[in-house]
């Protein structure tokens, strides 16, 4: 199902209902009631007080200290790193509710099969674990337990082991009562050029590789025996696809950093997480794709890739760096040592772990390099910049890198930094920059009043003067939301005198007196579920404070008054700058100072 697709509102109504918000934040958080709320430390920052409150009358959360707060879907949404269809979905299944599809004969038999697999993929998950539990398994224990594996790590990423045997996990799963068709489309059996079936997985320590929403989707093989493939993972599948899975993201997801660490392999990932690198998330031996990298922009925006120290995981990272840089992300790269103190080789990061530590990690990562500055250290290597040759050739290539970076600051920072470096003037490189397909800085756009601004149209330019207009007007729509009576009054001092701050406030005001016409009175739980994070951060600051008001009456005309007074205000200033403005025709100078004599009369009656 596309995220686009509108739920039903009775639908998003049933999941709020059925998933009581005190309920929800419980199974994540320690909420203690204090007269009819609860509280607790907020999950969404650092803190030692407790900020963070449920609203149980009003099924809304909100945390004074970073401003987070919303309805169930918007806490299950943050908490867990979800798309909103996707914490949509997720409480729906919490509470046995039917998602209604879209044409939905063929896909509902579609979200039947994808069902069936995650039902599969977690009897053979457990499967799979309880072998490695087993005492006869010790050859796969045993291997984990060299390489520093903690057997609390082993059970914490449900690490199992698949027997050499040519059916059990086959056999076990039809006595589970799944079809043949049903395990040879979950991927978990092959079949053979004479048509018999047998499992994929065989004499191999087991990842079980799982989504953002903890569902098993698949799963990665090591081989214990030298002589067969090393790594083999699930085939592509209704709930696999290579391009779009991460490792570890069910740990990511939850880490308080806001940088993720990206590394190549399942035991990279898995001995950084047992360290405290909780933020670490694996490829899965697959170059990274755009996909994944759009996945790790909207959960962390910075990156730092640590893949291994041979050329196949240099080009994996320059892949890795471009396709990051270009969705947005920050991106930085670790550089491993090629050996530590007592000469030990270093391959890769779970290398590194074993030889230095955790706290030389640490170290490391903080010394990890900006894109352009490890692509400088490349051609450094590439490079004898003590010729005249190899440093014109070092210099031509560094100008190529910094050609590709959107922002003109951070340019001109790398342009400054490299010529002092590397003693070649800043106007030589900058000049070489733009030769080769640097950015040229975008011409300044001229914002020119058309026709006096619409009558001042009320788009305010400043953004403090937005948010505190938008401050204001949450105010008014929490007080209709508890005195639904005041529509009237609202309609007829808002609506009927056409003020507003903007087009989308007028939108949404005007929904929500249609519903209280319709007898659906809308409490904050469904507005908040109407607005993006940052406009429902403001509204629901304003309904977690609705309490405080000791008259409704006088606090809504209060806010009426100012909120007139306030856009009519801010829109003189706009009008003065106008009409300071050259090029006006006396037709339009007259039209503005009209208009301004207008506004200010009306700010004596709003005083």
């Amino acid at each position: 199902m596309t995220e686009n697709y509108k739920y039903p509102e009775s639908f998003l109504e049933e999941v709020i209902t059925k998933n009581d918000i005190v309920d929800v934040v419980s199974t994540y958080v320690k909420i203690d009631r204090k007269g009819k709320d609860y509280f607790g430390l907020c999950p969404f920052h650092s803190e030692k007080t407790p900020s963070f409150s449920v609203v149980p009358a009003k099924q809304i959360y909100y945390c004074f200290g970073c401003n987070k707060g919303g309805n169930v879907i918007n806490f299950v949404k943050d908490i867990e790193n979800l798309e909103y269809g996707e914490a949509i979905r997720h409480l729906a299944e919490r509470a046995n509710i039917n998602i209604p599809i879209k044409n939905s004969y063929v896909d509902q038999a579609l979200l039947l099969r994808e069902k069936r697999i995650y039902e599969m993929n977690a009897i053979a998950a457990r499967f799979f674990f309880e072998n490695m539990k087993a005492q006869e398994n010790n050859l796969a224990y045993k291997y984990l337990r060299e390489r520093g594996v903690k057997s609390e790590t082993i059970a914490a990423f449900g690490m199992g082991f698949a027997k050499k045997d040519w059916a059990s996990l086959y056999e076990h799963l039809k006595s589970k009562g799944f079809s043949d068709k049903e395990i040879l489309d979950g991927g978990l059996i092959s079949k053979s050029k004479k048509d018999s079936l047998y499992d994929r997985f065989r004499n191999r320590i087991i990842f079980p590789i799982i989504d953002i929403r903890n569902r098993v989707i698949g799963f990665g093989g090591r081989a214990l025996d030298e002589k067969d493939v090393k790594y083999i993972n699930s085939p592509e599948t209704l709930v696999y696809k290579k391009n779009r899975s991460l490792f570890g993201l069910n740990f990511a997801k939850h880490s308080k950093h806001d940088y993720a660490i990206i590394v190549e392999g399942y035991l990279d990932c898995i001995m950084l997480n047992q360290e405290g690198f909780s933020n670490t998330i694996a490829t899965l031996g697959t170059a990274l794709t755009e996909n994944q990298a759009l996945m790790i922009k909207r959960l962390f925006g910075q990156v730092v890739i640590a893949y291994d120290n041979d050329a196949a995981g240099q080009n994996a990272t320059l892949r890795g760096l471009d396709i990051l840089a270009a969705t947005g992300c920050v991106v930085k790269v670790l550089i491993l040592p090629k050996k530590d103190d007592y000469n030990n080789v270093i391959k890769d990061p779970d290398d590194f772990i074993k030889h230095k530590g955790a706290k030389a990690f640490k170290e490391l990562l903080e010394e990890a390099m900006l894109l352009v500055e490890y692509k400088a250290f490349l051609l450094k290597e590439k490079h004898d910049t003590n010729t005249s040759e190899g440093l014109i050739a070092f210099l031509k290539g560094v100008a190529k890198a910094i050609g590709q970076v959107d922002s003109p600051v951070e340019r001109d920072v790398y342009i400054k930094n490299i010529s002092a470096r590397f003693n070649t003037s800043y106007e030589a490189l900058l000049k070489e920059v733009q030769e080769v397909g640097g950015k040229e800085p975008r011409p300044k756009t001229q914002i020119q009043a058309s026709k006096y601004e619409k009558k001042v149209l009320p788009s305010l330019r400043d953004a403090k003067t937005t948010i505190d207009l938008t401050t204001i007007f949450y105010g008014i729509l929490v007080i209709l939301c508890n005195k639904p009576s005041f529509a009237d009054q609202i309609k007829e001092d808002l609506l009927n005198e056409k003020i507003f701050h903007s087009d989308y406030a007028k939108d949404l005001l005007e929904e929500i007196l249609l519903k209280i016409e319709e007898q659906e009175n809308p409490d904050e739980a469904k507005v908040a579920s109407m607005l993006d994070d940052e406009q429902r951060a403001i509204f629901i600051k304003q309904a977690a404070n609705y309490h405080t008001i000791s008259d409704s009456q006088k606090a809504l005309h209060d806010y009426i008054k100012k909120y007139r007074h306030d856009i009519i205000a801010n829109n003189n200033l706009i009008l003065v700058k106008a009409l300071e403005s050259e090029g006006l025709s006396e037709e339009e100078r007259i039209n503005l100072e009209q208009e301004f004599r207008k506004n200010t009369e009306l700010l004596v009656k709003y005083k």
